[in-house]
């Protein structure tokens, strides 16, 4: 799959997708697809009681998971269905505590070859300008 000149699945496309083939991450339960654009997602955790840890913010593992998801949607969004992409490296730099409740993700894909997409993922609490964490991480595209 060569990259594109710009998103072939739609917001509502991806959200299909994701319902039929990740009913565990589908959309409008935790993590709520908000927009796809030329090599970019946002996304939204809708952060309930379990995503806290002590303290009452946010846990590393939930903004680890948002940041994981919204890399995915990028790339389903450019490259099509592709339900065997995997993960194959995520960084994730936590840079201050997250106030309590929802959490935002901003997705850029940086490259998008035909076998790896390396992209860089933003979280932020929303009404926030300063990210509280930042991300990054390498999908391995399976042939077609």
């Amino acid at each position: 799959m060569a990259p594109t000149s710009g998103p072939v699945m739609s917001l509502e496309e991806v959200n299909a997708f994701l319902i039929r083939d990740f009913p565990q991450i589908a959309p409008g339960r935790e993590f709520i697809v908000e927009s796809v654009g030329p090599m970019r997602a946002r996304l939204r955790l809708a952060a309930s009681e379990k995503h806290l840890r002590p303290g009452g913010t946010i846990s590393g593992p939930s903004m680890f998971a948002l940041a994981d998801v919204a890399l995915y949607v990028a790339i389903l969004a450019e490259v099509g269905p592709v339900a065997l992409a995997v993960t194959t490296n995520l960084n994730i730099n936590f840079l201050r505590r997250p106030a309590p409740g929802d959490l935002i993700a901003e997705c850029r894909l940086l490259k998008l070859g035909k076998r790896l997409a390396v992209g860089e993922v933003s979280l932020y609490s929303p009404g926030d300008d300063e990210p509280v964490a930042h991300a990054t991480g390498t999908y391995s595209i399976p042939p077609a």
